[in-house]
């Protein structure tokens, strides 16, 4: 497990903003398997966002306690490499729109 990768994908993901508003927050579950990369850490958030935007929504999926878990596109290269689960939920958090899940959290 790379200690580093979480506040690598936190930093990385800050600047997502919110790409629709039934959408209350977005939960990704990493790879702790992989260590962080700088140099892929500019085109991860473009990544992330472009893979949100073209996401199908279930509303009613978003509101269950587990949420909606979204297919990671092959085309997304990056974000395939560093997030194993891309998880919408209806229900707002405090902090960021996007949630990196810590190490055996489960959502």
């Amino acid at each position: 497990m790379h200690p580093d990768l979480e506040l690598f994908l936190e930093d990385a993901f800050a600047s997502v903003r919110q790409t629709a508003p039934e959408i209350g927050r977005v939960v990704l579950d990493p790879d702790y398997d992989v260590a962080p990369d700088n140099k892929d850490h500019g085109h991860l958030a473009s990544e992330l966002a472009q893979c949100l935007s073209e996401a199908s929504v279930d509303t009613a999926a978003l509101t269950t306690p587990q949420g909606q878990e979204i297919e990671i596109p092959g085309a997304y290269r990056l974000l395939r490499k560093y997030v194993r689960t891309i998880t919408l939920h209806a229900d707002p958090v405090d902090g960021e729109w996007v949630e990196v899940a810590p190490p055996g959290n489960w959502i």
